[in-house]
């Protein structure tokens, strides 16, 4: 029995020595190359991320502004296209306001139960005030 562990303890001694001298052929693969920075990318991603910050609030209160100026700006050849172009922009950002703008909202939960914090409604408190002025 002893013989066994003598002869496995020697397998296990060379299996680390082998790893230990072993390097891997580095002459197969050329070296990575770091990848090129040029100004189009860094740009792109600049500006990605400027755009990524702006509200759907934001565009259309800026739509609505556009529409404002070229409203008095009526003279100037482009302004009615301007203008329907912020109308537009102003009607697309309405809807996806209104329709969530993508983003799924987050619901708080307790113990898996969805908690609904929104309070009574405008007609339940007149209902409730009614009945308390009934009362008296």
């Amino acid at each position: 029995m002893a013989d066994k562990a003598d002869k496995i303890e020697r397998e296990i001694e060379d299996i680390l020595r082998k790893i230990d001298d072993f390097v891997p052929d580095r002459g197969k693969r050329p070296p990575a190359k770091p990848p090129k920075h040029n100004r189009f990318t860094s740009a792109q991603g600049w500006f990605g991320h400027l755009l990524a910050r702006v509200s759907l609030s934001q565009v259309m209160m800026w739509s609505l502004i556009v529409i404002i100026a070229m409203f008095f700006l009526r003279g100037i050849p482009v302004a009615s296209w301007v203008m329907i172009g912020a109308l537009i922009i102003l009607a697309t950002a309405f809807m996806l306001s209104i329709r969530g703008g993508g983003q799924q909202q987050t619901r708080q939960r307790w113990r898996g139960q969805t908690l609904d914090l929104s309070g009574p409604s405008y007609a339940n408190r007149l209902k409730a005030w009614l009945k308390g002025r009934k009362r008296q």
